[in-house]
């Protein structure tokens, strides 16, 4: 019998496990209300998928900010630690996807650019701390997404070849940072921040519930 092409599959965070996203433009505007301004959704559709540091260059730049940009980050931090924590559900098909893996022994990662925390209390949050076989934060790798260092190191972890990976992202990072690691990239769009269909993912779903189960085993 033929093995099935992949062995592993590599989870992103935000707007794939959890309906997340929103969260962070909260705390983003939270932090911006005591200086008059507010980042609209089309704003924080530019930066979904990239690193903190990113983020708030880009906010820094974009509102004129005074203070350094570390301030900035640390309140940020504590805003969003706080909303993070709040209890919340997985997206639609998340968790029957990963008992199956379970049930067929392939490894299940998690590879994000949140900072650790914020990976700790979102699986809090959401119930899945002991969900995955390997969790990758941004401090573990030297190059955020679109760079693929987050995915090579998951592969690492869980013993799997790059080739052998299947990662399901929702951004254009993400999905950027999948084909520069060389592993087959999955969008899925059923968080309220979904992206329209992204030219470069090799499959687009709905719903983590239509991931094909043929893909793995």
């Amino acid at each position: 019998m033929t093995k099935p092409p992949f062995w592993a599959v590599i989870f992103d965070m935000d707007g794939v496990i959890a309906d997340s996203e929103p969260t962070y433009f909260e705390a983003i505007n939270v932090l911006l209300a005591p200086t008059g301004h507010r980042m609209s959704e089309a704003q924080y559709e530019e930066i979904i998928g990239t690193s903190t540091e990113h983020t708030w260059r880009t906010i820094t730049e974009t509102f004129g900010l005074e203070g350094a940009m570390e301030d900035h980050i640390r309140r940020y931090n504590q805003v969003l630690l706080e909303l993070l924590r709040q209890p919340r559900a997985a997206l639609p098909g998340v968790r029957e996807l990963l008992a199956e893996l379970r049930r067929l022994r392939v490894p299940a990662a998690l590879a994000t650019s949140s900072w650790k925390s914020w990976a700790e209390a979102l699986l809090q949050a959401t119930g899945l701390g002991s969900a995955f076989d390997a969790v990758v934060w941004r401090e573990m790798v030297e190059h955020p997404k679109p760079a693929p260092d987050l995915f090579l190191r998951a592969a690492e972890l869980v013993g799997v070849e790059p080739a052998r990976c299947v990662v399901v992202e929702d951004t254009a990072p993400g999905l950027e940072a999948a084909k520069a690691a060389g592993m087959l990239a999955v969008q899925v769009r059923s968080a309220s921040t979904a992206l329209p269909p992204q030219p470069i993912a090799d499959l687009v779903l709905d719903s983590m519930a239509q991931f094909p189960r043929e893909l793995v085993g």
